[in-house]
């Protein structure tokens, strides 16, 4: 959905902070841990350092925002007297923590932590103390939200944060394309799409979702990484909003909603390796395959000294080994053979793989028995579990030496 940006209007007033709210420790604490992923960001205004503090009769708004990421929560309240206030995170924080030192957990769970603004200097009454925050950034200086709409779908939560872990680990670092440090989604009415790569391998997924648009965004991986577990609720919403040229990501629960500024650009075409017809298919014990995996790898490396040791995949009719490779002769070197239920081409095939990458891989599958699909050796090979191909993990096969 697009939308108009608002700005604020340009003035010199200089608006203090005021308004009074309690609220009860451990919500209060465990708020400021979601709220604290914006301002552990970039830094170069103080006031991405800042919480502001939005109270109604009943409740607390408390938001963080660093023109990447806005994150809000809100806290039932109690004594309020409505106003806004500007709260230094790290001070706020480390006050809380520091005046329940020592304290049992069974005392501390009937905190209650008041804050309210006397001569606008928020001040914090935890535990029989009170101390002042830094004033010296006032409410007007933090930025307006991106005016985001309501968001247009709803999932599972488990299922949303299960897929994403599965396909974050196929993202890329940073280390060769920015782009590939997203998630590519797509939103449809009924399902809900992610896929990584960092080029060497890839992980697709997805889940259902119940929806009433059709929308596809790229989605920074370590942002919604470490926002997503933030959230509790049975189900979370998610919408996207275009808003003067910029897009963002909208995703809430029943408290805490994060908007998230997506990346710009075209994600490779991946659809052609995702649909590759397989020659052959392996299927086999997931723990064995796992536990032969783990082994190859450490021989790879005990053997060589180089980074990112290769492993050599070997099919027969019959079985499936997983062998460490060497700078010498690959005849010489034999693995035990893993039981496996193959079909299609019959022929011997060989190919190398990442051994840290096929541990990912694998790691990723949930299924007592997965499959391989392959084609040629190559090309890329697909794992999924063995009755479910709604996840798929591909990994490029490895040059082998010799």
């Amino acid at each position: 959905m697009t939308t108009t940006a608002t700005r604020r209007q340009m003035t010199d007033e200089k608006i203090p902070s005021a308004g009074t709210f309690t609220a009860g420790y451990r919500a209060l604490v465990d708020a400021l841990k979601t709220l604290a992923f914006p301002t552990a960001g970039r830094k170069p205004m103080p006031v991405f350092s800042r919480v502001l503090a939005t109270v109604r009769p009943t409740e607390v708004e408390l938001t963080t925002f660093d023109f990447e990421t806005a994150v809000t929560v809100i806290l039932p309240a109690t004594g309020a007297a409505p106003g806004r206030m500007l709260l230094d995170h790290s001070s706020l924080t480390k006050v809380l923590s520091a005046a329940v030192k020592g304290s049992a957990k069974s005392i501390v769970d009937r905190l209650d932590v008041t804050i309210d603004t006397p001569d606008h200097t928020p001040v914090v009454h935890v535990a029989g103390y009170s101390l002042p925050l830094d004033d010296t950034v006032t409410v007007d200086a933090f930025p307006d939200l991106p005016p985001t709409t309501a968001p247009t779908h709803v999932v599972d939560r488990e299922a949303l944060s299960a897929l994403v872990e599965r396909v974050t680990v196929a993202a890329d670092r940073g280390d060769t394309l920015p782009i590939l440090t997203g998630i590519n989604t797509v939103l449809d009415k009924g399902s809900l799409t992610l896929t990584a790569t960092d080029r060497y391998r890839l992980a697709c997924g997805t889940i259902p979702v119940n929806g009433t648009t059709t929308e596809k965004v790229l989605i920074p991986a370590p942002v919604l990484a470490k926002l997503l577990p933030r959230l509790t609720s049975a189900q979370v919403r998610l919408g996207v909003d275009v808003i003067a040229g910029v897009t963002w990501l909208t995703l809430a629960d029943d408290s805490t909603t994060g908007r998230i500024r997506t990346l710009d650009g075209e994600y490779p075409k991946v659809s052609s390796i995702l649909e590759q017809a397989p020659t052959r298919t392996v299927t086999l014990d997931r723990a064995q395959l796992l536990q032969a995996a783990t082994r190859a790898a450490s021989l790879s490396a005990a053997v060589k000294a180089a980074k990112n040791n290769p492993v050599t995949i070997t099919v027969n009719p019959t079985a499936l080994t997983i062998a460490p490779a060497t700078d010498g002769d690959r005849a010489k070197v034999t693995a035990p053979a893993l039981p496996a239920d193959i079909a299609g081409q019959s022929e011997a095939w060989t190919t190398g793989a990442n051994a840290a990458f096929l541990l990912d891989a694998i790691a990723t599958l949930t299924a007592d028995k997965v499959t391989l699909h392959l084609t040629d050796p190559g090309r890329p090979m697909i794992l999924t579990d063995a009755d479910d191909t709604t996840y798929r993990h591909v990994l490029m096969p490895v040059r082998l030496a010799g």
